[in-house]
């Protein structure tokens, strides 16, 4: 073989073997790239959205949910579709927000009947008085749940003795839903607290079956002392308590009053 054919043998090996070691750099470091999912946009509370509260632009926001998994019946797609409306159920983070979830303000004020449209079938709308140290504080809003301690003072008749009132307190009604914190506004008003003393809240509304209605209304005109305290969110457990007397305060913190059980 002549001389030059083997310098062009030899020539295109090299560029074979250059040729080679440039695909395999190019295949080794090259990303991969991703599969493009097909996505349809999606209305989700960013933020716990409380019952029968106002929604926020904060608590909700629009994401991308894949187009291969069924979009929940009645969802939305745009935020403005929701924001202002009110919610009828609690909606905690993630969760789509669908038409079942919320109602208008506005479809709410034209038949003035913003409370009846919210309020829960099988249920009534029940007003209750308030104090500053019964409201616990003005604490409670909207969407919040309450339980109802009770203190009744009865007397008692000895022979010797006249006068003498026996005290007893314990937890009544629970887990109950405030609707609304002072009074509803009538269409085209804005909502505004009613003053009470120290221009507070003087009155509230809860959400309750009839038949707690009509045992709230009994111990609203017999109790000594009607106070609310406000759960913890998310916090529908029913708690066993026993009732407090004298009694049992002198056995439980070891007040030592004569003539009274230890």
């Amino acid at each position: 073989m002549r001389r030059g054919g083997r310098i062009f043998i030899i020539l295109g090996i090299i560029l074979a073997l250059i040729a080679g070691v440039g695909v395999f750099y190019v295949l080794a470091t090259a990303e991969p790239q991703p599969v493009q999912v097909p996505t349809t946009s999606l209305v989700v509370a960013f933020q716990q959205v409380p019952s029968r509260s106002e929604i926020s632009a904060d608590q909700i926001g629009q994401v991308s949910w894949p187009a291969q998994v069924p979009t929940p019946t009645g969802a939305f797609a745009n935020p403005a579709d929701v924001i202002g409306q009110l919610s009828l159920v609690p909606i905690y983070p993630g969760q789509p927000i669908i038409d079942e979830m919320v109602i208008a303000k506005g479809d709410a004020e034209a038949q003035h009947s913003n409370a009846a449209l919210i309020l829960e079938k099988g249920t009534v709308a029940v007003a209750f008085g308030v104090t500053l140290n019964s409201n616990v504080a003005e604490a409670i809003q909207p969407g919040d749940r309450v339980d109802l301690l009770v203190k009744y003072d009865t007397p008692i008749e000895l022979p010797t003795v006249q006068g003498l009132q026996y005290s007893v307190s314990q937890k009544t009604l629970e887990n109950i839903l405030i609707l609304q914190v002072g009074p509803w506004p009538q269409q085209g008003q804005e909502t505004t607290a009613e003053s009470g003393r120290g221009g507070g809240v003087s009155i509230v509304t809860f959400q309750m079956t009839e038949q707690d209605a009509l045992t709230l209304k009994h111990i609203e005109t017999t109790a000594s002392n009607v106070s609310l305290v406000l759960r913890a969110a998310n916090d529908d457990e029913i708690f066993p308590t026993e009732p407090v007397t004298l009694e049992y305060l002198n056995k439980r913190f070891n007040f030592n009053i004569p003539g009274l059980a230890k």
